[in-house]
């Protein structure tokens, strides 16, 4: 048996380590993965008592349960790789610095990085990669063009790569139940998930205000108004998209929401420029480079490969007699001993999609001639971040499976002893600290998951059953361990501005390696912010207060807030007043010596 208190720090000391490796070190996000997988692996077996068969299978499970996202890593670089090869990628990236002109700030942020944002990370597209170049076009500062990027489509990762973390967390949480009928469904998850999207959606938009034009642009009344309609517009869309998929028992509406709410907002964006008279497209941010690539294609030919996608998407999710095929019948399952079959579902899932939709995009776009150098950049581009992707997976799958015996229970799974297991240890030990005050810790768990992993996929794996142990722990009811679930995911999606490895990738595509801790710095008060605001609502909604709960918890976090707003306010200015206290003593020491 394991004490609890040094399994706990024994636990987190990994978590630890990849956060300074990152951060302090630099390593990139697949040798830190790798290392915490060594360590955990040890840990597992030595400390944990863990079976080493059993820590292996365990490895290989995970590996194989991050193939939804892990190879949509993949399938998506190769189908990015062959845009730019082409010329395609070049072709949008022109259209889309005709986007509004001068003084048309708060438009443009609100239409490239969340509406366009969400759209394209919605079909398996990267706007951390592909946006940054545009908003250098369009004048923005270095800090702007990475920073709104990578923040834009934060309030949607839920719903990014064709609704991928939905997916893995609604397979992970109703596992951990096991109840007939499943609970909880697809629609239940991305319902739960959607209710906190408005807060986030609006507090991100003003967020990017800020990051753009600091307190001048985030008080402009037309920044405010764009900022208001267009996080309204994301996070209503993403409500309304479940509420109807969970009402009418259409699970295939899910994947569906981040695409939906990007092209809405794109929509409201641009009805809400045309009401206050602002132009939509200028031709002057275009350089003589940019109208010849202009001219060198159509832009529908250009974007024919998302165009095609979008359609086999929807065919595959809109259709129910095609999705029960593809996602019930052609499930696929790979047994693996002690075990939960895994469910590959390699003919549904949106990573085959995106291929299939590359290569019909061939004949179109062409590839005669640029075949090998797309194939070796896209080897250069993909092997490591894939790696990164899966490691995490095994990562939560050892953490999961520590304790096991090498013994079989009577339902053919692996015999797992609680007092070594790592989850339980958790469990126990956040349950004794936090007591009925634990949902107000969840969101922040997701954060530092998605911190060190760089994707709240891999933080849904590592925590899911972690959070749902403490909530049987603590006798919560099963709605309100899935609206802890879903705080954890909300909070590794909003880690996705604060992740090296991701800032790392926005950086170098402008060339402007080195200035990741900068973003992160200016990122981070925000990020942290909408963290707070969902630990409000996750402790709110998980314990059942009733509406003057409600009220009394928000306003007790808005006092902190206000309080810790006006010590950082004073002591900002005791700074600057020394500062100019030291000038001046300098000015008259050196007047003095004169």
């Amino acid at each position: 048996m394991v004490a609890t208190w040094l399994g706990t720090i024994m636990i987190l000391l990994p978590f630890i380590g990849a956060l300074l490796l990152l951060v302090l070190a630099k390593w990139k996000a697949d040798t830190t993965g790798f290392a915490m997988w060594l360590v955990m692996f040890i840990l597992a077996i030595t400390l944990f008592k863990t079976d080493a068969k059993i820590s292996f299978l365990a490895s290989v499970v995970g590996f194989i349960k991050s193939f939804p996202i892990s190879f949509m890593v993949c399938t998506s670089i190769f189908m990015i790789t062959y845009m730019q090869k082409t010329g395609a990628l070049q072709r949008i990236i022109v259209a889309f610095k005709k986007l509004g002109g001068e003084g048309k700030e708060a438009f443009q942020i609100m239409f490239i990085n969340i509406g366009l944002g969400c759209f394209l990370v919605s079909i398996g597209a990267n706007p951390v990669t592909m946006l940054p170049p545009i908003m250098i076009a369009l004048g923005y500062s270095s800090l702007a063009a990475v920073a709104l990027p990578a923040i834009g489509y934060d309030p949607l990762t839920t719903f990014a790569l064709l609704a991928i973390p939905a997916v893995i967390f609604q397979g992970e949480m109703s596992g951990l139940f096991d109840l007939t009928p499943i609970f909880p469904t697809l629609a239940e998850s991305g319902f739960t998930f959607s209710l906190f999207m408005p807060v986030v959606t609006i507090g991100i938009a003003l967020g990017m205000m800020f990051i753009a034009g600091g307190r001048k642009l985030l008080f402009n009344k037309r920044a405010i108004l764009f900022a208001s309609v267009g996080g309204l517009t994301t996070g209503g869309t993403a409500v309304l998209v479940n509420f109807l998929a969970k009402t009418f028992e259409m699970d295939g509406l899910v994947p569906l929401t981040g695409l939906f709410a990007g092209l809405l907002t794109c929509g409201a964006m641009m009805l809400l420029a045309k009401m206050l008279k602002l132009k939509i497209f200028d031709k002057g941010n275009l350089t003589e480079e940019d109208i010849k690539i202009e001219q060198s294609m159509p832009l529908w030919k250009a974007s024919l490969p998302w165009l095609i996608l979008v359609v086999l998407c929807s065919i595959t999710n809109f259709i129910p007699q095609i999705f029960d095929f593809l996602f019930s019948t052609l499930s696929m399952p790979v047994d693996i001993p002690g075990f939960a079959p895994i469910k590959l579902r390699v003919f549904w899932n949106a990573y085959f999609w995106v291929l299939i939709a590359t290569i019909l995009s061939m004949p179109f776009l062409g590839v005669k001639g640029k075949l090998k150098d797309i194939l070796s950049t896209w080897a250069n581009r993909s092997i490591k971040p894939v790696f990164a992707a899966a490691i995490f997976f095994s990562v939560a799958s050892i953490m999961t499976s520590s304790g096991a015996t090498g013994l079989m229970s009577g339902n053919g799974s692996w015999e797992i002893l609680s007092e070594n297991n790592m989850i339980s240890i958790l469990a126990t030990a956040s349950a004794k600290i936090f007591g009925d005050f634990y949902p107000l810790i969840v969101p922040f768990v997701g954060l530092l998951g998605g911190f060190v992993s760089g994707s709240e996929t891999s933080s849904i794996a590592m925590f899911t059953s972690f959070h749902y142990n403490t909530g049987v722990s603590l006798g919560m009811s099963n709605s309100s361990i899935l609206v802890m679930g879903a705080s954890n995911g909300i909070g590794g999606g909003l880690a996705s501005v604060l992740s090296p490895a991701k800032i790392q990738s926005a950086t170098a595509v402008i060339d402007k390696q080195g200035m990741e801790g900068e973003v992160i710095k200016k990122a981070a008060p925000i990020a942290l912010l909408m963290v707070a605001s969902v630990s409000v609502i996750t402790l709110c909604w998980a314990s059942g207060y009733s509406v003057g709960g409600w009220f009394a918890a928000i306003g007790i976090a808005l006092g902190i807030l206000v309080l810790i707003g006006l010590a950082i306010f004073g002591f900002s200015k005791l700074r600057k007043k020394q500062s100019i206290k030291k000038i001046k003593l300098e000015k008259t020491e050196e007047e003095e010596e004169s």
